[in-house]
């Protein structure tokens, strides 16, 4: 079998973020596709090689993928880049960045991306496509399910779920215990202290679905 070759779908600002922890932790990418940018521009020194209409002319199994593309409070354009490929045999892999801190018994996914500052305390479980983002800080025993965002600096206090696609915000936090459904999207400097239903958006101090 040829050897694996290696590229970044997306080369925003998420993506130029995955990307330096890529090469911070000595591993090298064959290329980035995005389409809204320059074939043949350099990020980091990694060529622009196309968008997503490249992949047509390689082969799945001897291609992995990054998932470069971020969410803003909505995770769905970054599900969907991750669930269309993966259905035609894509594998995708992520990242924990060297200055990442992860403790005893955590499960972490292949394909999750954990950056720079962020902590995981022991037996924390981490799902497909999970973002846990600069300085956040996940603690013992949390579940985060496939898809889930935890954006930088949010707190995720001990034994907390986060359902499938659920986005927290900046600064948000979560208390010790609370189970959050799917879909949710937590919004930035939220306190959430009472556990939410799927497909709910909460903020404030305490938190409080939106209408």
């Amino acid at each position: 079998m040829k050897p694996s070759k290696t590229f970044l779908v997306g080369g925003g600002g998420h993506g130029r973020v995955v990307l330096d922890a890529i090469l911070a932790s000595g591993n090298s990418i064959d290329g980035i596709l995005d389409a809204q940018l320059e074939q043949g521009s350099r990020i980091f020194g990694v060529e622009v090689v196309g968008g997503d209409e490249f992949l047509e002319s390689v082969d799945p199994k001897t291609t992995r993928l990054i998932n470069g593309v971020g969410s803003t409070g909505n995770s769905a354009r970054r599900i969907e880049i991750f669930e269309r490929f993966s259905k035609r045999g894509f594998k995708f892999v992520g990242v924990v960045h060297a200055a990442a801190s992860v403790g005893k018994e955590c499960s972490v996914d292949p394909s999750a991306q954990i950056m720079a500052g962020a902590v995981l305390q022991n037996r924390v479980s981490v799902g497909r496509n999970v973002v846990v983002n600069t300085r956040a800080s996940v603690d013992h025993d949390v579940s985060l399910a496939d898809h889930v965002t935890v954006s930088p600096g949010a707190i995720i206090s001990g034994g907390v779920k986060l359902g499938r696609g659920t986005f927290v915000g900046a600064g948000a936090v979560i208390i010790q215990g609370i189970e959050v459904g799917e879909n949710c999207v937590v919004g930035a400097g939220a306190v959430v202290r009472h556990d939410v239903k799927g497909d709910s958006t909460v903020v404030g101090n305490p938190a409080a679905q939106l209408e």
